[in-house]
């Protein structure tokens, strides 16, 4: 049977994805490209008896290899192995995407053109004269709206009859020239205000922006985290059940109940809460607002030298770092993606927070409100200021950050479920496998050779001397290291462990322990996540060092420096 494969190139947010979907029926692969955190999707179907596969490059603006995604993008068209090119542009950007095209005629591939959302191109009192402007190019031009089906059947015709550009641009300059002039001649415009003019600037607006914003980021939370609670209860029931039934009654049946089941429901546990974060960020990038977002918030974190999709990662944190690490592969700069994957895990999750009511409610029960607050403060104080260092001294280089509007649409369903579910694949198919076999570990190390006096306890009575400076004992060593497991693990750990936490931790004490347990070392499933969206084991051994010594410095400054205070300050 006959082959061919098709390079998919085009700008961000101009619907490849869409087109993709149309034409292989949602059959395609998410990975990464060879040595690179750069995505790639590879999609199948059959066509005339063909087999035909698509590669979906990232979205560029440009193939002179300024960012990651254009360098590979670059390397792919000129040195990869491709039959024809599939340039989508976005109708209601055409003198901008076909700054692109131009450049792309310069390969000297085949081409055929999707002149797609050609729909909101007409809302917005535009209109493309798409047979003028093939006869401009020497290549066929298929008017496309890929997420109501419309034109694919004759774009899929067109791909087996590719045409070769008749002209092209030697320079940056004749490109631009030479897109403002085919614009001209094929692009017909009625100026006037539109109804997306006025919610650009709604949207878009420092104050009612802003407001909208955080309403939208609050919305989203609710959505992840409480609308997927009863699914996560049921799970956690489901497996302390399927434990349970097993039992424990030799060492087979311990490590299928307490290793393997565990750590299947320690991976499945996440499923309801991804799951849904993907559905409403995909509710809020193919409505168009998440552009809008993104946008507002780039005036904030450039100063951090981050850019705008930065901040939806970071708030995200704060219900739990493992969705928040995946939903930063958004982030199209791979340097600001790195330093925003990496400070993450200083952002308080919901997990930390049961340890936090304890150690306030017994310590500080009438600041505890206070105390909440400066440890929050601290969350988000380091988080930045690891974000800005890393970009300063680690990744440096300016944040690569070009962003069109896309149009406002109400997003196709079959879109939102084929998005939410490669990228729910995605987390089960490379961060699930790590997070189980962490799990069977740290069963082991917990439960042998006796779970009285198991490895843990060794381990919990060789670290004790390093914690030697803060005064904390066995017990709390060994929550520390639960705590790697999930860190609601430790109130589980210190309630077995202590019977009476006011004998082992004074207020100071109590406190400092609260500051390391918000700093120190991101548990297992942000470890694998990290591990997953970096594709490098030295970013995780990088994330659990430079956490730990800055949770260690911290926490012993916060001792010393709130036993001054309660001595001098209250004395």
């Amino acid at each position: 049977m006959r082959k061919l494969r098709v390079a998919m190139v085009g700008n961000p947010n101009v619907g490849k994805t869409a087109i993709l979907n149309a034409l292989t029926g949602g059959n395609f692969q998410v990975g990464n490209f060879p040595g690179t955190t750069v995505e790639r999707k590879e999609g199948k179907t059959t066509i005339d008896n063909v087999k035909v596969e698509f590669i979906d490059l990232p979205g560029i603006y440009s193939l002179k290899a300024y960012s990651a995604d254009e360098e590979v993008s670059r390397k792919f068209l000129f040195e990869g192995d491709y039959d024809l090119i599939l340039n989508v542009i976005d109708a209601s950007n055409l003198e901008r995407n076909l700054y692109l095209t131009l450049q792309l005629c310069s390969t000297k591939s085949p081409m055929v053109i999707a002149l797609n959302m050609i729909d909101e191109a007409e809302k917005r009192g535009i209109w493309v004269n798409s047979k003028k402007l093939s006869e401009f190019l020497g290549v066929p031009v298929v008017e496309t709206v890929a997420v109501r089906g419309e034109g694919i059947d004759k774009l899929r015709k067109a791909i087996f009859n590719p045409g070769k550009c008749r002209i092209s641009a030697k320079s940056r300059e004749e490109a631009i020239k030479l897109a403002e002039e085919i614009t001209r001649s094929v692009l017909k415009k009625k100026s006037s205000l539109t109804c997306v003019d006025e919610l650009d600037e709604v949207f878009t607006d420092p104050v009612v922006g802003m407001l909208i914003f955080l309403s939208a980021m609050w919305m989203l939370f609710k959505f992840t985290y409480q609308v997927a609670s009863p699914f996560v209860k049921l799970i956690e029931v489901g497996v302390d059940f399927a434990a349970g039934l097993i039992g424990s009654k030799n060492v087979f049946y311990s490590l299928l109940s307490g290793g393997v089941i565990k750590g299947v429901g320690s991976v499945l546990v996440f499923v309801p809460n991804i799951a849904f974060l993907f559905i409403g960020l995909a509710f809020m990038e193919l409505s168009g607002y998440m552009a809008r977002a993104v946008f507002l918030m780039d005036r904030i974190m450039s100063r951090l030298k981050l850019n705008g999709r930065a901040a939806i990662p970071l708030i995200m944190g704060f219900g739990c770092n493992v969705p928040a690490v995946l939903t930063a592969r958004g982030i199209e700069d791979s340097r600001v993606r790195f330093a925003t994957i990496l400070s993450i895990p200083f952002i308080s999750c919901s997990a930390r927070l049961p340890v936090y009511v304890l150690l306030a409610g017994l310590f500080f029960p009438k600041n505890g409100g206070e105390v909440l607050m400066v440890i929050y403060l601290l969350s988000v104080g380091f988080a930045l200021l690891t974000a800005y260092l890393l970009r300063t001294f680690v990744f440096k280089g300016d944040a690569d950050f070009v962003m069109e509007l896309p149009p406002y649409r109400i997003p196709n369903l079959k879109d939102v479920f084929m998005n939410s579910w490669h990228g729910l694949k995605h987390f089960l198919e490379k961060a699930g496998t790590i997070i189980l076999a962490m799990s069977v570990v740290l069963w082991f190390i917990t439960n042998y050779p006796s779970r009285v006096d198991s490895y843990a306890f060794v381990i919990g009575d060789a670290i004790k001397p390093l914690f030697s400076p803060m005064g904390w004992g066995r017990e709390v060593s060994i929550a520390l290291l639960t705590g790697l497991i999930a860190k609601e693990v430790i109130v589980e750990t210190l309630s077995v462990t202590a019977q009476n936490l006011h004998a082992l931790l004074s207020p100071a004490q109590a406190f400092a322990l609260m500051v390391f347990i918000l700093l120190y070392m991101p548990c297992t499933a942000t470890m694998a996540v990290i591990k997953s969206e970096t594709g490098s084991w030295k970013w995780v051994a990088f994330s659990a060092v430079y956490s730990f010594l800055i949770a260690y410095v911290t926490a012993l400054t916060a001792l010393y420096l709130l036993r001054l205070w309660l001595i001098y300050g209250f004395g």
